[in-house]
């Protein structure tokens, strides 16, 4: 599940309050498409590797203050697992863009006990920072444009991310710059 979140720093805390449930997938309503769209220009054409900051991206749409929370584990009600969505990287080719997140851990298999997914706040020292996730997506760009549904695969048994190197040594580049 993803979610748009209102985010407020305090001075020793962020202060959450959701706002809706939203997509990250699909060309008519999901936020990753549509805040790509944002930057293309008509020379961005396959294989085209690209890269969103979430927050100045919501920022530059007159989404101040707002961030998207992935809820890894939905369904549980024994644990929590929320992440902050900070990057994606694409690597777009051959019609599908693999993608990598650079995700932080608001709340990384906790015991649900006070927490109220509404409305919470969280202290800054108890974030887990640089971990990261991939996915692909059935899209590509072509002229500037988003070509494809850009929906992820549904779950099936060869849902694995498959990178060939060019992809591979793309998103190991972006890795190790967020090491430096």
């Amino acid at each position: 599940m993803y979610y748009l979140y209102e985010k407020i720093e305090e001075p020793k805390a962020f202060k959450f309050t959701r706002r809706e449930e939203i997509s990250l997938f699909g060309c008519n309503n999901g936020y990753i498409p549509w805040l790509l769209k944002l930057s293309l220009n008509k020379k961005d054409n396959e294989p085209f590797k690209w890269n969103i900051k979430i927050p100045d991206a919501l920022e530059k749409a007159d989404y101040q203050s707002q961030t998207i929370i992935i809820n890894l584990k939905p369904n549980n009600s024994k644990k929590i697992s929320l992440y902050e969505l900070q990057e994606v990287w694409g690597y777009s080719s051959s019609n599908w863009t693999p993608v990598m997140f650079y995700l932080k851990g608001i709340f990384v298999d906790e015991e649900p006990k006070q927490i109220k997914l509404e409305k919470f706040k969280r202290n800054k020292n108890k974030f887990v920072d640089l971990i990261f996730s991939f996915a692909y997506i059935n899209g590509t760009i072509k002229k500037g444009n988003l070509e494809g549904k850009w929906t992820a695969p549904r779950p099936s048994a060869t849902n694995s991310v498959l990178l060939w190197r060019e992809a591979f040594n793309y998103f190991i580049s972006e890795y190790n710059r967020k090491l430096i």
